[in-house]
């Protein structure tokens, strides 16, 4: 009798968009802006602090359309979201190359790049990842973002690379033209909102229906603008009749600031390094083609780490991971500090991208947990803002510092720092017992971290 066919669930092929997509928009921009660094800066007769602060500015606009994309995730469609992002971010890439001046590239950066790139990066990936997935969240989040990692391996030296052979003005370019060719199919062709547009359940356990009507009784416990769903056994994890949250709700939660303050650490950290670390190496006598794969060691140990982390985060007190996440770039850091050699760097790089893997499916699944995948966007998008005044200010204060004393040190030795603050914050994480809206998820841990049965 010849074996019956199993059925892959839909969700990992949403994982493997996310994948996509988070790979482009991350890879043509953030990892890309180490290669473009000094080209613009001898293009523009600015300093490093002005680069920086440009490269900032997409950061910043990128968070402040946070709470207006992270609303519209949860109630709109996401796949006509995800193809407006793909134009407006390929057209900034264009735009990118005619840019004759400083100014024209603070405006580009922070208007179709910013935009775009969010419509399409990880706010929209990670709530998507959510909404198909509750009890393996942590390891779909961990193997979408895997994206983010791997553009980190291979577009530090590809652009490069491109650089040399082709200049910067046609390098943006072709990350337009690419953006167009691959992500716009991707995104037309295989996104789908939610496990119940397919009549399926999170994590593919069961099944659902998209429109249940609810009997009178339950019709008059349902809260009004609340959508009925249907329910499913408990092992599911499937949404009960809960509201999503208003937009002040969250700023009312502990929770939310705890998880906002960590992050927010851990990015400016990060992100100042990443975009410093090939002027870095440079500086130090490598080669720009060398100094680019030390991003590769980053980003290469970042793939293995955010499996890592998302299993962890399945399996252990999500706190816990966070702390061990931290804890690496730290020892990351140190080490850079006191290199001597090539091989040195490439380790403390190594090790650095360990920790830095985890960091956003840690994010991702500390949301879910605290506040359910109903209101995941929002809260995710609403985080963007408050987050930005520490996440901003890597770049540009390391460039600033190294212009002021001539050495990367002490900027470092300020975001080791941060990073134990970043630390003693998620101390002050309370884990629900269960996730806001579920009926139960597994596994959950009490106040004081212990499991519950």
């Amino acid at each position: 009798m010849a074996r019956a066919r199993t059925e892959i669930f839909y969700g990992w092929r949403i994982v493997a968009v996310c994948f996509v997509t988070l790979f482009v928009s991350v890879g043509f921009s953030f990892y890309s802006f180490g290669p473009f660094f000094k080209s613009l800066a001898s293009e523009f007769g600015s300093g490093r602090l002005g680069i920086g602060m440009a490269i900032a500015t997409f950061g910043i606009v990128n968070a402040l359309v946070g709470p207006v994309l992270g609303a519209a995730l949860d109630t709109r469609s996401i796949r006509r979201l995800m193809t407006f992002g793909v134009v407006f971010l390929a057209i900034g890439f264009g735009t990118l190359s005619q840019v004759n001046s400083l100014f024209q590239l603070f405006l580009v950066l922070g208007s179709l790049v910013a935009v775009g790139a969010a419509m399409i990066g990880g706010l929209t990936a990670s709530t998507l990842v959510a909404n198909w997935f509750v009890a393996r969240r942590g390891m779909a989040l961990g193997i979408a973002t895997m994206g983010v990692s791997l553009s980190g391996l291979l577009m530090a030296p590809a652009a490069t690379w491109l650089i040399e052979q082709l200049g910067w003005r046609n390098t943006f370019v072709l990350y337009g033209a690419l953006t167009l060719v691959i992500v716009l199919p991707t995104v037309r062709l295989f996104v789908v909102d939610r496990p119940e547009d397919r009549g399926l359940a999170p994590d593919g356990e069961g099944q659902s229906t998209p429109a249940v009507q609810p009997t009178p009784a339950a019709a008059a416990e349902t809260p009004t603008g609340v959508e009925p769903v249907a329910l499913a056994p408990a092992v599911t994890g499937l949404p009960l009749r809960r509201p999503a949250l208003s937009w002040t709700e969250p700023l009312r939660d502990r929770n939310f600031w705890v998880i906002g303050l960590f992050v927010s650490l851990g990015f400016c950290c990060s992100g100042a390094l990443l975009t410093h670390i090939i002027p870095l190496a440079t500086d130090l006598g490598f080669s720009p083609t060398a100094a680019s794969l030390v991003i590769s060691s980053i980003a290469g140990l970042g793939l293995f780490g955010k499996v890592l982390f998302g299993w962890l985060s399945d399996r252990v007190d999500k706190r816990a991971a966070a702390w061990l996440a931290i804890a690496l770039q730290i020892c990351g850091v140190s080490f850079i500090l006191r290199v001597e050699s090539y091989p040195e760097l490439l380790a403390g790089g190594s090790i650095f991208g360990l920790g830095m893997g985890g960091m956003l499916p840690i994010w991702g699944t500390l949301i879910g947990a605290c506040f359910g995948r109903r209101s995941f966007g929002r809260v995710m998008g609403l985080m963007g803002p408050f987050m930005l005044p520490i996440q901003s200010v890597g770049v540009p204060l390391a460039g600033l510092i190294f212009d002021r004393f001539g050495s990367y040190r002490p900027a470092f030795l300020l975001f080791i720092g941060l990073y134990i603050l970043a630390m003693a914050a998620i101390a002050l994480l309370r884990l629900p017992h269960n996730e806001p809206g579920t009926a139960v998820t597994a596994p959950t841990y009490n106040r004081n971290g212990g499991r519950e049965p």
